[in-house]
């Protein structure tokens, strides 16, 4: 028997616990409600096909009941799951919802009156776990949709959106926030390209990209500390009240280069506490939701300067991590990492550790693909064609020569 959630209370207080996590919401008429890690609650109905009927709590429990008793009962008597979805589309209650099927418009109206906001969230929604990994990257369509399509748009019919209508848009955003209308570009037109394999559209009017004459800008760099400032901040880690977790995963980073999230999420059972070898294994292909992998699809290792590691060894505690947070039973935070970083300079990036990292290896006379395999960077032009050995013992090298640097006084 499928898990249920058959009231109101059990719903609001229900604590999601992995995307999609999904309940039936009883009474047999093919309800259920799906939950997402953003918080996010959609009450779907299941025929064979999931057709999403509202978010919770803008819909509540009785109305999405009332919506699965409709579409249940014309579903017996012949109408199509497209129908039924394009009657939703068009109701704002389950009266209407109902009328629509009786009379028959759903079918002929569907093309015509499915704007271009349905369309965007029914794609979003859909995709948002396969397309973007957990985070920003998958936040942000939903989050520029929101800001940059005006209401106007949003609540156009998508076959009577022109190219105008885009190029209009893009075009102030490419004066304005350049980088960001490229993508937003790019969303709307896989939105049309859904719409148009979804019977909903026959054209998809995004201009391209050479349709706007506008002079790129130079894109800004991350910022970077001087990696002759690195020595200090090391050693001024040491002069705050951090927690014991959060002062070691911030030199940890430090050392590494690597990503704050990896470093925040670091388990023991990756690290050989014989060799003080931390390896951390990659993503599965397609995995958008694991954190605190590699997201370049390969394993990456670090052996940790025994001083250091001996200090990690100390702090050792019950937890699976290597930096417990103090007040749950998980990691620490990554932006509660970050954010004590910046007491040190407001301009510190992460990425910004890995061209102090980098500038501090030329100065050294290291070469540059190394240190790119230090950061684990994908090697460009002939370093990738030929650059093929294996470069582990000069990778350890650098990380003990790189804490005496760190250590200075």
């Amino acid at each position: 028997m499928s898990r249920q959630l058959s009231t109101d209370t059990a719903i609001r207080k229900w604590v999601i616990s992995k995307n999609e996590e999904t309940f039936s919401c009883g009474n047999r008429i093919g309800l259920y409600i799906r939950g997402y890690l953003s918080g996010r609650k959609v009450f779907y109905w299941r025929d064979n096909s999931w057709i999403k009927l509202g978010d919770y709590p803008e819909i509540t429990l009785a109305e999405a009941r009332d919506y699965a008793i409709i579409c249940k009962r014309y579903k017996k008597v012949g109408k199509t799951l497209k129908e039924i979805s394009a009657a939703l589309s068009l109701s704002l209650n389950a009266d209407e919802f109902d009328e629509i099927l009786r009379n028959g418009t759903a079918s002929s109206t569907m093309n015509t009156l499915l704007t271009y906001g349905a369309v965007f969230d029914e794609w979003y929604h859909k995709y948002e776990f396969r397309l973007w990994q957990d985070g920003a990257s998958r936040r942000r369509p939903l989050a520029m949709h929101s800001k940059w399509v005006s209401a106007e748009l949003k609540s156009k019919p998508i076959q009577a959106v022109e190219r105008s209508d885009i190029f209009r848009l893009i075009e102030f955003m490419f004066n304005n926030v350049t980088d960001s209308a490229g993508k937003q570009l790019g969303y709307m037109n896989r939105v049309f390209e859904y719409g148009i394999n979804a019977g909903y559209t026959n054209v998809n009017p995004c201009p391209p990209r050479s349709a706007f004459e506008v002079s790129p800008r130079k894109k800004v760099p991350h910022e970077s500390l001087p990696y002759a400032e690195l020595p200090r901040l090391w050693q001024w880690i040491g002069t705050r009240q951090f927690d014991k977790s959060t002062a070691l995963a911030m030199r940890t980073v430090m050392l590494t280069g690597h990503r704050i999230s990896v470093v925040t999420q670091a388990k023991w059972e990756h690290l050989d506490v014989q060799s003080g070898v931390w390896t951390i294994p990659p993503r599965a292909s397609g995995d958008k939701e694991t954190s605190g992998l590699m997201k370049s699809g390969r394993s990456f290792s670090v052996k940790f300067p025994q001083k250091f590691f001996e200090q990690l060894l100390a702090a050792k505690s019950n937890s699976g991590f290597i930096f417990p947070s103090p007040t749950t039973k998980g990691h620490i935070s990554p932006n509660a990492t970050l954010k004590a970083f910046k007491r040190f300079n407001s301009k510190i990036t992460n990425h910004g550790f890995r061209n102090s990292i980098k500038i501090w290896g030329r100065h050294n006379k290291i070469p540059d693909y190394i240190m790119d395999a230090y950061a684990d960077h994908s090697l460009k032009g002939l370093d990738a064609s030929y650059r093929r050995e294996d470069l582990s013992t000069e990778l350890f090298k650098i990380t003990e020569n790189l804490y005496s640097f760190l250590e200075r006084q």
